[in-house]
């Protein structure tokens, strides 16, 4: 029987969020028998950052994934009350710390491929493979966020710059890869893999759930279920459910999800809680997280809304097609690959919150074409977004990495 292959994933930490449900469906369909997984996380577990950001690691414990914490404190957490400058030499240090204990872990266990995830991931891999020799390195990332910063930080060059060292990167939308690779200094070869996941099943009844996220009975809700910060899309949200409270008595918004991970998603949280109080449809309004499975809240959703302004494939768009729920969402990134415009939902303009209390309005009176699109889209999550499907195209990927002579790959046709 062939060695299995050695595979380590890098992460800065795990809390609930896209880039760990990405993580989590690949490890739960990976084929074991192919491939020994193992994932590496900067930041060890803290109940501060849980009870901030989601916990999440126990669903990791569950799929019997050695799981390698390398104890580094949290910059947010230890470096907040510091000055900017003691900030960015902590931060320094921090990353100084997590390539050169990666490095070591990928000589001791003999690592063949290393899977870096998001921007830290992808950097730490790159550098940490090189210290430790190992040949195969991917980048799996939807869209470096660094880039989207303002000034050209040393970080951004670094970003741009790193990819020289990488043997090929994923990501999850066509639209999405093409503009990496035009932003990257040295694009790698680039791989187009859609996400899949198991749809998100739930643990307890769907009214005691409702009944503690105060929601009433017999309410309509226009559900997004999304991290909590600026770019997601909350506020237009706000904007677009004044009009459709006036005109539909029985409909009601959830805001469910936890803040981004720095304190402008805690400060985004804030200020639309207070966007909220100001409204006065406190009553018809919940802004809350929810730490259990993502699966116990789905069934009280009866339309998802997702207006984001920036993404490239969201999770939470495929997790609300696999249980059939009807989108409305944004044309930006790959969603249009993903969300068929009148097919499967409707697909706006960003930033449009006319347009976005219009799109719902019209499905609140038509429950009969919400529930046509809410079958297509699960329909289409069937033929093509299975996590099985997602996995078997990564490991595809991880042993032709391997294989080649120099790792790279050749550009994905």
């Amino acid at each position: 029987m062939p060695r299995r292959l050695k595979v380590a994933t890098i992460v800065p930490f795990l809390h609930i969020g896209g880039d760990e449900n990405r993580l989590l469906a690949y490890l739960a369909a990976r084929d074991a028998d192919r491939f020994d997984h193992l994932v590496i996380s900067g930041c060890g577990a803290s109940r501060e950052m849980d009870d901030l950001w989601g916990p999440i690691r126990h669903r990791f414990a569950a799929l019997d994934v050695p799981l390698i914490d390398l104890g580094l404190p949290y910059g947010f957490q230890r470096l907040r009350d510091a000055s900017a400058a003691d900030r960015q030499l902590g931060k320094m240090q921090g990353f100084a710390r997590f390539v050169q204990r990666t490095a070591r872990l990928l000589r001791e266990r003999e690592i063949d491929v290393v899977d870096g995830r998001g921007d830290t991931g992808t950097v730490v891999a790159a550098l940490a493979a090189k210290l430790a020799g190992t040949k195969a390195v991917v980048s799996t990332n939807y869209f470096p966020q660094v880039k989207h910063a303002g000034p050209r930080s040393p970080a951004w060059h670094l970003f741009r710059g790193v990819y020289g060292l990488v043997d090929a990167v994923v990501c999850d939308s066509q639209t999405c890869l093409d503009a990496m690779r035009r932003w990257m200094l040295f694009a790698p070869p680039g791989y187009c893999i859609p996400n899949g996941i198991e749809p998100p099943r739930a643990t307890r009844p769907a009214q005691e759930v409702a009944a503690e996220l105060g929601i009433p009975a017999g309410a309509t809700v226009i559900g997004q279920i999304a991290r909590i910060q600026p770019y997601k899309g909350q506020e237009l949200l706000l904007d677009a459910a004044s009009r459709i409270m006036a005109e539909v008595p029985e409909a009601f918004l959830l805001l469910c999800g936890y803040p981004s991970y720095n304190q402008e998603g805690l400060d985004h949280r804030d200020r639309l809680a207070q966007m909220i109080a100001a409204s006065g449809m406190g009553d018809r309004i919940r802004l809350v997280p929810y730490p259990g499975p993502v699966g116990d809240v789905w069934p009280l959703v009866d339309i998802h809304a997702h207006p984001t302004l920036l993404d490239s494939s969201p999770i939470a768009l495929l997790e609300g097609m696999s249980v059939g729920k009807p989108a409305v969402t944004t044309r930006v990134g790959g969603i249009h690959e993903l969300i068929l415009d009148g097919e499967t939902g409707i697909v706006l303009p960003r930033s449009d919150a006319g347009l976005l209390s219009e799109a719902l309005l019209r499905l609140l009176r038509q429950p009969g074409e919400a529930a046509r699109l809410g079958r297509n889209a699960q329909a289409r999550y069937r033929a093509g977004y299975t996590s099985r499907v997602m996995a078997g195209r990564i490991e595809d990927l991880f042993e032709q990495v391997h294989a080649s002579p120099r790792g790279r790959v050749a550009q994905a046709a």
